[in-house]
């Protein structure tokens, strides 16, 4: 580990601890070879009257990672769709009928994984719903464009996602995907129910809740997540992973290595290739390829080289690699105590930055 890297990032860290940013995280920094994999900071602000007791952020402890679990959900879908020889350009409606009528059978697996489908509403929205209606109310609801017309990132084509899944494998999207990916990865400090396998002390808070004023612990931030899970069982497909630095690695080692690790063959190098691809202008932003978020320099730094790939949750994660094999994954709860406190993209992008400039 360079002294002079690891100095950089704990300046980086310790700035963001003071505005309260964030208050501690986790860094995977690699080039070719890992550079850093290091704690910061601490759990909580160990301010008076804190509902919590912090602790010293320890380099395996486990991170609600919020939206890039779409990546995983990304991964399952692609891999399926493979194997049971699914175009992406097939029509949801074929696997969701509620989806059979006008304009809304024009929705493709593809537009699901582009965020260009044209749905409007947010499954944020369904929460007091009753959880087999979802589908229904998606279906029912106005596109705010038509499909492949215009990139509006949401979570439900990804939940979308997550129930075409179910329905193709006969199996909950969690469970799947826990013995497709995670376990042969060997991402051992990766789960849905984090609970179940680990304790507290061990996994990173987030938002102190409104109503009970306890924050989310060792359960899945985001609201459609949580209702989702504790009716169904199952991820929602948006959110719901819990994992670590370390285990984030091996899941881009795999992209990296297009679709092949340790010998085994998850997808094919073409199929990679394709999704890392950019194929819908997200804005001013980034483009977006299958699931992945290119060039997004709003979080990867402008030295971030063309072609780098990578997403952010909202709980605090960010995540990219680059073309050359640069790779940085930084966790954090920025959440905690109140999703409301300031920007945190302009300290991952300096952090990326110090790797970059190596």
């Amino acid at each position: 580990m360079s002294s002079l890297l690891a100095q950089k990032v704990a300046d980086i860290f310790e700035l963001a601890r003071q505005k309260q940013a964030f208050p501690g995280g986790v860094v995977w920094l690699n080039n070719k070879k890992v550079l850093l994999h290091h704690a910061f900071g601490r759990t909580t602000y160990d301010t008076p009257g804190d509902v919590l007791a912090g602790q010293d952020v320890r380099e395996d402890m486990l991170y609600d990672v919020a939206s890039i679990t779409k990546l995983f959900t990304t991964t399952a879908v692609l891999m399926s769709a493979k194997k049971l020889a699914i175009s992406l350009d097939t029509a949801i409606a074929a696997f969701l009928p509620e989806f059979k009528k006008e304009i809304y059978d024009k929705i493709t697996l593809r537009h699901l994984l582009l965020h260009n489908s044209g749905i409007e509403i947010a499954i944020q929205s369904l929460t007091q719903k009753m959880c087999i209606e979802w589908i229904e109310h998606i279906a029912a609801a106005p596109l705010h464009a038509p499909p492949g017309e215009t990139v509006k990132y949401s979570c439900t084509n990804f939940f979308l996602l997550a129930r075409i899944l179910e329905r193709w494998n006969n199996s909950p999207a969690d469970q799947w995907i826990t013995a497709h990916l995670l376990e042969p990865l060997k991402m051992t400090r990766s789960s849905y129910w984090p609970q179940k396998y680990f304790s507290l002390d061990e996994i990173a808070p987030t938002e102190i809740s409104p109503t009970t004023q306890q924050p989310w612990h060792g359960v899945v931030h985001d609201e459609a997540a949580r209702a989702w899970q504790q009716h169904t069982g199952s991820t929602c497909g948006n959110s719901g992973l819990f994992t670590t630095a370390a285990d984030l690695a091996k899941f881009i080692d795999l992209w990296k290595n297009h679709g092949t690790l340790n010998g085994q063959k998850y997808f094919s190098a073409e199929l990679a290739k394709e999704a890392l691809h950019p194929q819908a202008k997200e804005g001013d932003l980034a483009w977006r390829g299958l699931g992945w978020q290119i060039d997004a320099r709003f979080f990867m730094g402008h030295k971030s080289p063309a072609g780098s790939a990578g997403h952010t949750g909202f709980t605090g994660p960010s995540l990219f690699f680059t073309p050359e094999n640069n790779c940085v994954i930084i966790l954090e709860n920025r959440v905690y105590p109140t999703r409301n406190g300031p920007e945190r993209s302009m300290y991952h992008r300096r952090i990326a930055q110090a790797l970059l400039e190596i």
